[in-house]
């Protein structure tokens, strides 16, 4: 179901015959973790975890999936996955959603399915803990999703329109190159026939006995697991499992869960897929391999050692793109597991336009350069250090791990017995196995890794004449040529220097001032005159956040130079800072926890960014070389203006582009400041301009805000004086934005698109705004008017009319350059019945301009603001995006006291004015885009 994204885990691969194989592991489960199996064969895992505090997440995993159908129930397990929503034994109809929507828990954020070929997992996340009776439920839900659905003849046909839509919303180019290379990646194997969404015919016309005898064959207690894991008591949650799950029959004569095999294959099996919509040629290598049903330390600390190789392969290939004249945009390597028997090794490259033999060849050269002389020891220390910081930083911040995350390793514990151990113990372990893997062993491994029989290669693009496919035997010419090259050794790159090299001389605090409204929240001012915000907290053990920002952005840039400056930030992020290239700056932060990323928005420039205690000195030194050293390197910007060129090419005119291309015209009414990606646009770019605009935004401390939030180390201070304190500033050079207007035209604009698909199809988007003063009260309206709106488009457009896979409904409030209300509708439907469906859009915007809503539906919604702002107050990011809000806007504070009080002031009449007030003479923006005729669509 995935309303908000899919899991369909296509991994892509094999086959053959049937294994009743049972994975096991031999590293013990977390002590932590109540566990126990039912006399009916139903497993449990019951972990307490405290973040976010107060909730619980519930999961149901199926070990069954779309691999089990016979030919004639193609989709169903995925159909059955919807029904799970549509009635049980003990909740009529939609009874579960509309159960938990009253306490704040809402579908397709925190209410949630997916299938899988072979698994099905529901999950019912963010539920309130405190509420035992809420708790009790849930979990019989979970109960009659085991074994319980009701499965009426209404609600399949009902949802038969549902399922069609989502076919049809998922049929884009990167499905259809899937599709197509999948008749040789599972060559042979029932998984070439079962992509999950199914056979549309049998979607459409199955009898609902077909349905039913899947769930009576497959649902059972023996291949199903129960996992709670949040703010609870562990063995009081044990016990309501026993309670409610025993009860539950296993059937007799059940026939055993099998698992279908991938076959062996000699040699390299090849496939070339193209579509007219493919916006790069793409090559994969695969190399197969067993998956191992046993898990052990020995097969984890083989797994860890292949990983070093794939990270230390993968940090080569990036150098070699940065330093040389290449034919590739990218090349990469992996590993991934493709069916439930089955893992791989990959390599994949992207190459340049008409350059694929080259590219090709490119990648199996450096690939051969690691096989053939392995790495060497500093890389692997390099390695080996990355991968323990990582754990340490997950130690320091166990206590901000989500429920949902403990959640989904369990359900991988029971599907695939991927071993679960405490953090703890995993840091301990991972720490004794890195001391013991030494170089040779490493360089033993690399060799190993490819395999000269069980290769596929999958070659993906462009439908296109003037695009030149090699054929497979000339790429087997280049694999065999390349083992018999002579090759040079790889020669590392210096990075021992220090990443800042001058003298900094800093800037002390001059002024210090509270925040109102939040207690221990200080602002700063220095000697250079750039102003600090500090908000130290303890919500997490181990994290900083940070971000910084100015006013004028590209407001302030001249129109023809807008192209140069959308690239200008990535030009750097590619070139690197001081003395160090991008991928040298890789290497000298191995290890460290500090990221930053600069930006360029219309109204302000700045940076977001994040560390922990250890490497705030490096955070800060980061920023301080973004202001005073940034590089622009030539090669960096030939090989970004190749990529957009290739992209170009494929698709210049693909629908997807096509579609946005004209909403964006339309919402800024055809503003030359906000310039279309084409051909135009890259005339328009230059290398020098880029840098100079760079330079103009990202300077001068005295301009900037910088603001820090999280666990922040004792000597801050000091260290913001130091490097924030010796950036260049100048007083009297401070800036403001300019409003330039890029806003849509007055009234109601309109565009219908009508274009060649490969599956017929109608895309509607709808944009609304309008300037009005801004309150609190109002973006609490904005709000639920738009969850309102949201609920009446999934009863009526999803549900009754099956007429889309989702509407999706969002809003927003601005203030600068002025205040403004805007939301925002999109959905896909089948082109015929698009007119009726944007009728029923309309019509809803009518009435909620007429009608009262029902006092119980804007109380849902409230619930669901009231726990979200609960569980978002105890992250650093909440504070930290307050208080940017707060300076940039300056706005004072809503505590939760004003956020209650004024979200329960907001009554029906407030939202039916709103309504009113806001559709009144709106700027309206819609764009359709459909198919030009309807014909047959391809069957799958």
């Amino acid at each position: 179901m995935k309303i908000s994204k899919s899991k369909y885990l296509l991994f892509g691969l094999f086959i053959g015959f049937k294994s009743f194989a049972q994975f096991s592991t031999t590293i013990p489960l977390s002590k932590d973790v109540v566990s126990g199996q039912l006399k009916n064969g139903m497993k449990y895992y019951v972990l307490h975890n405290e973040f976010p505090k107060d909730r619980v997440c519930f999961y149901f995993a199926q070990n069954v999936g779309a691999i089990l159908e016979n030919d004639d129930q193609n989709g169903l397990a995925h159909f059955l996955e919807h029904m799970a929503f549509n009635g049980t034994q003990n909740f009529e109809g939609k009874g579960i959603i509309d159960m938990l929507e009253k306490k704040g828990v809402r579908f397709g954020a925190d209410i949630n399915a997916y299938t899988a070929q072979d698994q099905t997992v529901y999950n019912l996340s963010n539920v309130p803990a405190t509420d035992s009776k809420l708790i009790d439920s849930c979990l019989l839900a979970l109960h009659d999703w085991s074994g319980f659905l009701s499965l009426k003849d209404s609600e399949i046909d009902a949802e038969r329109g549902v399922i069609r839509e989502e076919w049809r919303t998922r049929r884009n180019s990167d499905f259809r190159l899937r599709l197509e290379t999948d008749k040789i990646l599972y060559k042979g194997s029932k998984y070439a026939k079962r992509d999950v969404i199914g056979d549309l015919n049998i979607i459409n016309n199955f009898e609902y006995q077909v349905l039913r005898d899947y769930y009576k064959k497959w649902y059972r207690p023996d291949l199903q697991a129960v996992i709670v894991v949040g703010d609870i008591d562990a063995k009081e949650i044990e016990k309501k499992i026993i309670a409610t799950f025993s009860s539950i029959e296993m059937p007799k004569n059940a026939v055993e869960r099998y698992y279908v095999s991938v076959p062996n294959n000699k040699g390299m099996e090849y496939v070339l897929a193209k579509d007219k919509e493919a916006q790069e040629t793409s090559v994969v290598l695969y190399f197969k391999r067993d998956f191992d049903k046993v898990k052990s330390n020995e097969t984890v600390r083989r797994d860890l050692v292949t990983n070093l190789c794939i990270d230390m392969m993968n940090r080569r290939y990036q150098e070699f793109i940065q330093n040389n004249e290449t034919s590739v945009l990218n090349i990469g390597s992996g590993s991934s597991e493709v069916s439930r028997l089955t893992d791989s090794y990959y390599l994949y490259v992207t190459p340049k336009n008409n350059k694929t033999l080259e590219g090709f060849k490119q990648m199996m050269i450096e690939t051969e350069r690691a096989v053939r002389y392995g790495f060497t020891q500093k890389e692997l220390d390099r390695n080996k250090e990355s991968v323990l910081s990582f754990y340490e930083n997950l130690l320091q911040n166990k206590d901000k791990i989500e429920s949902d995350e403990f959640s989904e390793e369990l359900v991988n514990y029971f599907l695939k017995a991927a071993p679960f151990e405490s953090i703890e113990t995993q840091y301990e372990n991972i720490k004794k196995r890195l001391a013991t893997i030494t170089l040779a062993e490493v360089n033993q491994a690399v060799k190993k890794i490819q395999t000269t029989d069980n290769i596929v290669m999958t070659v993906t693009g462009p439908d296109k004449s003037d695009v030149i496919y090699p054929t497979k035997a000339e790429y087997e010419n280049v694999m065999a040529l390349v083992k018999k090259m002579k090759l040079d050794k790889y020669k590392e790159t210096n990075t021992d220097q220090p990443l800042v090299t001058a003298e900094l001389k800093g800037s002390k605090v001059v002024k210090e001032t509270t925040i109102d409204g939040i207690a221990g929240a200080k602002s700063y001012v220095l000697e250079n005159g750039a102003k600090i915000v500090l908000y130290p907290t303890t919500l997490a053990k181990d994290e900083v956040l940070f971000s910084a920002f100015s006013f004028g952005g590209s407001s302030l840039i001249k129109t023809e130079d807008i192209p140069s400056s959308q690239i200008a930030v990535s030009l750097v992020e590619n070139s690197g800072l001081g003395a160090f290239k991008s991928t040298d700056l890789k290497d000298k932060l191995n290890g460290k926890i500090a990221n930053i990323k600069p930006y360029i928005s219309e109204l302000t420039e700045g940076f977001q960014g994040s560390s922990n205690q250890k490497d705030f000195e490096t955070l800060l030194q980061l920023l301080y070389l973004y202001f005073e050293q940034p590089r622009f390197d030539k090669d960096s910007y030939d090989r970004m203006l190749t990529s957009f060129s290739n992209s170009l090419e494929n698709a210049a005119n693909s629908n997807p582009k096509v579609f946005q291309d004209t909403i964006s015209q339309l919402n800024y009414n055809h503003n030359k400041r906000v310039p279309l990606v084409n051909q135009e646009f890259l005339k328009r770019l230059s290398f020098e301009t880029a840098s100079q605009l760079y330079k103009q935004r990202i300077q001068n401390a005295a301009d900037f805000t910088f603001v820090f939030t999280g666990n922040l180390p004792e000597n801050a201070i000091s260290l913001l004086e130091k490097y924030i304190g010796s950036i260049s500033s100048n007083e009297n050079k401070k800036e403001n934005y300019v409003d330039n207007h890029l806003d849509p035209a007055l009234g109601i604009a309109k565009q219908l698109l009508v274009r060649e698909m490969n599956v017929p199809k109608a895309s509607v988007y709808i944009r609304f705004s309008k300037q009005f003063p801004y309150t609190y009260k109002n973006v609490f309206t904005s709000r639920i008017l738009e969850e309102l709106l949201s609920k009446k488009y999934l009863d009526l457009i999803r549900e009754e009319e099956g007429g889309s896979y989702g509407v999706h409904v969002s809003s927003g409030v601005t203030r600068k350059p002025s205040d403004e209300y805007s939301m925002t509708i999109n959905f896909d439907s089948d082109p015929d019945k698009e007119e009726k469906l944007t009728k029923i859009i309309y019509e809803q915007i009518d009435l909620m301009q007429k009608n009262l809503a029902k006092a119980e539906d804007i109380q849902s919604v409230k619930n669901t603001l009231l726990k979200g702002r609960a569980e978002k107050v105890l992250t650093n990011s909440f504070w930290l995006g307050n208080l940017n809000n707060m300076l940039i806007n300056n706005e004072s504070f809503n505590d939760d006291v004003i956020y209650k009080k004024t979200l329960n002031e907001v009554t029906a009449e407030d939202v039916r004015a709103f309504a009113k007030e806001f559709f009144a003479k709106p700027s309206t923006v819609e764009v359709i885009m459909k198919s030009k005729a309807k014909i047959t669509a391809p069957e799958y």
